[in-house]
């Protein structure tokens, strides 16, 4: 039978170490930072050292090869390579931290290390905003990117559990924060500002106008190809859910925009299909409005993705159409952008 000490770190954390002997041989093993966390571990330990010799035993790989081979894997789903390297950042962010807290194998992670780092994750202070610039300004990371990179750990751990690296996942347990505000209409250009944008537009003046009148994002536009078109239909596979969607039918002036760019083959938008490029039609756009302004509004390519969600509910187009032009799994997604709908057409229902 085994038992638990605990040692304190030179930061003052508390560590529980199981104690076992096997053989006459005295073995201490790190179990976690919480004693119910150790006794789970320290149960599991003692199996292994009882059974193992009848369990196949997994390849042995280390957290940073692990971290490799999950790029590798993530790049093969056909992401581009800045997100693969996001992906990648955001994961060797969590192995700094729990090497900080003296867990430095894959085996070694637990929950109590997946809390306390999106606990510290959340008082971040970022500073990476657009057009930083000499005011210094900064937040704390939105709801949404610590959302996301929850999903990216919970992503990672179950990789490396479905190859047989680890018995169990640290962030299975780990839950999405709640977003009180994310039901608030997001921002949406105006008019005027519409006209502004195509009139500097230069040669993402097909691509900006595909986004305003077809409501698809950026990453599947740029994804598109003639054989994504049959007539006035499009078929395209959503890159965010892996889900198509089939035959949604596009209006006549969308196909004379691109027309020539159907007819060409290949590509839809050749020219968007670097990094590079894709960044300068995101600046193009913001470089139009002012700083704050962009920063408040969260402004880019997806804004034009918004905006036609809120001219479409302005001309009377029913949420359930809508759901289905946007790609959305959910009709709760689409209902986000039913208070857009401006006094105009509320006042015909009355």
């Amino acid at each position: 039978m085994g038992t638990i000490s605990t040692r304190k770190t030179k930061n003052g954390l508390l560590h529980y170490y199981g104690n076992l002997t096997v053989n006459g041989k005295r073995i201490s093993r790190y179990l976690g930072l919480s004693r119910p966390t150790a006794v789970m571990a320290l149960k599991q330990l003692e199996f292994d050292m009882r059974f193992g010799d009848l369990v196949p035993k997994a390849e042995i790989v280390s957290y940073r090869d692990a971290i490799r081979k999950f790029q590798i894997h993530v790049e093969l789903t056909g992401i581009t390579y800045e997100q693969v390297k996001y992906i990648g950042a955001r994961i060797k962010s969590f192995q700094k931290y729990c090497k900080q807290q003296g867990a430095v194998d894959l085996d070694q992670i637990t929950a109590d290390h997946s809390q306390g780092y999106i606990a510290r994750r959340k008082m971040e202070k970022v500073t990476k905003t657009y057009n930083y610039g000499k005011e210094g300004k900064w937040k704390h990371p939105a709801t949404s990117t610590i959302n996301r990179e929850i999903g990216f750990q919970k992503r990672f751990f179950r990789f490396c559990s479905d190859n047989g690296w680890i018995t169990r996942n640290p962030w299975a347990l780990i839950s999405r924060v709640k977003n009180d505000n994310n039901r608030e209409p997001r921002y949406s250009f105006t008019e005027e500002e519409l006209k502004r944008i195509l009139h500097s537009s230069g040669k993402f003046h097909d691509f900006y106008f595909f986004l305003l009148h077809t409501g698809l994002r950026p990453t599947d536009t740029f994804v598109l190809s003639s054989e994504s078109f049959e007539g006035n239909m499009m078929t395209v596979r959503q890159r965010k859910t892996g889900e198509w969607l089939q035959n949604v039918p596009v209006s006549e002036e969308v196909l004379n925009s691109i027309g020539n760019r159907i007819t060409s083959g290949g590509l839809l938008f050749p020219e968007l299909q670097s990094d590079r490029q894709r960044r300068y039609a995101r600046r193009r756009v913001q470089g139009l409005f002012e700083p704050d302004f962009v920063r408040k509004n969260n402004i880019n390519l997806h804004t034009f993705r918004h905006t036609y969600a809120r001219r479409m509910l302005n001309k009377g187009m029913p949420k359930e159409v809508l759901q289905t032009f946007m790609g959305h799994r959910s009709i709760r997604t689409t209902e986000i952008y039913a208070n857009w709908v401006n006094n105009d057409e509320l006042s015909k229902w009355i």
